[in-house]
């Protein structure tokens, strides 16, 4: 990494939240089985086709740089194909759904990812259709999932949506519905449309059709954690988590896992979000949830939600040691540093969110004496996304995707 290298230190918002708990305060219901329990859908999901675990990336350059002890990027660019890490929430409840569903309609006592795979009952997952609300991601791991395990999917985008993003849905085989507001309004209609088509809806917030599959997301991201920390040198504990926020199903599950895993002794986690998509920050601050009105403009459009899941809102109101805001100049920045390194990392906009926050803040010295950032701190980003629309990347960071 070369010395002279110049990052973004553009504003950012920060708010220590009074009401962080440790030592038991935080575990989710989705998590009531422990570390057996993610450890069972990590054990599921490594099952599918195609299972690889995703890089982790140490950057030690950039440590140096912004001088933290250590810097990691998890990088979930390549999970199944589908370029972010959505799979893991998404595509393993479409499959606890599915599962469900043939036991109730079939009476089988169990049914897993192998007889689904093997179409053993295609007829009955076939009827079923699963839909969602989403800014790009989301969608596309519904329409993969469902394409994976035989059913169908309808996704409904927000009017911001790019139409590269749209067509790479299509292209996994699911129906497409435009709305004409932003990701909250596309929420509420897939949630009607959902109502009296007798859909599944595949969501973390109020809309999904049952608490299961809110539930369901939140343990298929556990087991991404899961996965993350087993990678890490044997002895090492993060003492910092950065962490992206849309309606918080990845955040909470982020705090419940490391109290599981680590109890008190567990790392700072800092909730990042984009200055104009802020329900995290404001609600922490109310300390109740807060919506956000508007077209919630921003680049980082896997980001721009308005409204905190009530099925995560508990455990993130304990589990946020701080929140952080960033404007979409860290991201871009971001995006380009990791592009111009040897070999390149790709990382779309709303996937730097948490990288790009750690870089902020550990370059603000106020920032660094108030979460205890030193020379010693081994900090964990996650880089949700890969270059998920080409044609963006391209035009941000001046040059194609690697």
């Amino acid at each position: 990494m070369n010395g002279s290298l110049a990052l973004p230190r553009p504003t950012f918002s920060l708010l220590a939240n009074p009401r962080a708990r440790r030592g038991g305060g935080i575990r989710s219901e989705a998590f009531r089985g422990g570390l057996p329990a993610i450890d069972s859908a990590l054990h599921e999901i490594r099952s599918w086709p195609d299972y690889h675990p995703t890089p982790l990336h140490d950057l030690t350059g950039l440590a140096q740089h912004v001088q933290l002890g250590q810097l990691r990027l998890k990088d979930e660019g390549h999970r199944f194909g589908v370029g972010s890490f959505k799979p893991m929430g998404g595509g393993y409840a479409v499959s606890r759904i599915l599962a469900r569903e043939v036991m109730q309609v079939a009476g089988a006592a169990r049914t897993g990812p192998r007889e689904l795979l093997a179409g053993e009952f295609a007829d009955i997952v076939s009827r079923v259709t699963v839909a969602c609300a989403t800014d790009g991601n989301h969608g596309r791991a519904v329409a993969w999932a469902a394409r994976t395990f035989g059913c169908r999917a309808v996704v409904y985008l927000a009017s911001h949506v790019s139409e590269s993003r749209e067509e790479t849905i299509r292209s996994f085989g699911a129906d497409v519905v435009r709305t004409s507001g932003n990701h909250d309004d596309a929420v509420r209609q897939v949630a009607a449309d959902a109502g009296a088509a007798g859909w599944f809806v595949v969501s973390q917030t109020a809309s999904a059709t049952s608490p299961e599959i809110a539930h369901d997301i939140f343990l298929g991201y556990g087991a991404l954690f899961h996965e993350m920390v087993n990678q890490l040198p044997h002895g090492v504990t993060p003492s910092h988590v950065f962490v992206q926020c849309g309606v918080g199903g990845l955040a909470a599950s982020c705090m419940a896992y490391a109290e599981l895993r680590w109890g008190g002794d567990r790392p700072v986690i800092v909730v990042v979000e984009a200055e104009n998509a802020a329900c995290a920050f404001r609600s922490v601050a109310a300390g109740e949830p807060v919506a956000i009105e508007g077209d919630l403009a921003t680049l980082m459009g896997g980001l721009a939600a308005g409204e905190i899941s009530p099925h995560v809102w508990p455990t993130l109101d304990a589990g946020a040691d701080y929140c952080m805001t960033i404007p979409d100049e860290a991201a871009i920045d971001t995006m380009r540093c990791l592009a111009a390194m040897n070999p390149p990392i790709a990382i779309g906009e709303a996937g730097v969110a948490s990288l790009a926050a750690a870089l902020t803040a550990a370059q603000a010295p106020h920032a660094r004496e108030l979460m205890g950032l030193t020379g010693q701190s081994r900090v964990l980003t996650i880089g949700t996304e890969g270059a998920t629309d080409p044609g963006a990347y391209a035009e941000i960071v001046g040059l194609s995707c690697p």
